[in-house]
């Protein structure tokens, strides 16, 4: 899923292997408010990445239970499709989308799932199954990964960056931004007050 921007970042190799392990190995590490936005530029192909707390996104961790948290969860989906509710791209540099995904990875649902069964069987007490989703969904952890292919006319045009991902995301605070460019590579910390990045000097 990850073998195109592992390709486009692979000298970033002082926090690629950390993040990598990381990514795969638990989510609860994250930070809530604290994103990552990876962006891979080889030739006219852009390749970009989006990982955030589902805290971020739709205000809570946990599987989606009510009609309104499957909502939630479906019309967040519907918006970090469109990458322009995440970033907005100079026209001059002739952009388009070939590609967007989005998936959920939701960490704790096994002990959501456990918890329910052993409820079912705590001599019939509500209290006793109430408790244990209370304690699943607070053990829970997920996060929103979405995934973008642009092919772009003139990439070198690609200067400046700005970041609409704060006004349609309230729950977020901060993006840590790494690009990766035919000259360089650099990382930036982005946040709801600045909302952008120039990117002179990579491509």
């Amino acid at each position: 899923m990850k073998h195109w921007f592992a390709a486009g970042l692979i000298c970033l190799s002082i926090t690629s292997g950390a993040v990598a392990e990381e990514k795969h190995s638990q989510l609860d590490a994250h930070e809530h408010g604290h994103g990552s936005f990876n962006i891979a530029i080889e030739g006219k192909k852009v390749s970009m990445e989006l990982e955030a707390p589902g805290a971020d996104i739709v205000g809570f961790e946990h599987k989606a239970s009510t009609k309104k948290q499957k909502n939630a969860v479906s019309s967040a989906k519907n918006k970090l499709k469109k990458l322009a509710n995440i970033v907005i791209i100079p026209a001059a540099a002739g952009c388009k989308v070939t590609n967007a995904s989005v998936e959920l990875h939701i960490e704790g649902d096994d002990d959501h799932a456990h918890g329910k069964k052993k409820a079912k069987h705590d001599h019939g007490h509500k209290h006793g199954k109430k408790k244990a989703k209370k304690e699943a969904e607070e053990e829970s952890h997920s996060e929103f990964h979405a995934e973008y292919q642009l092919t772009c006319k003139s990439p070198e045009k690609l200067a400046e960056l700005t970041f609409p991902y704060f006004k349609s995301f309230k729950g977020a605070q901060e993006l840590e931004v790494s690009v990766a460019g035919p000259k360089t590579q650099k990382k930036f910390e982005v946040e709801r007050d600045t909302g952008k990045i120039s990117l002179g000097g990579i491509i």
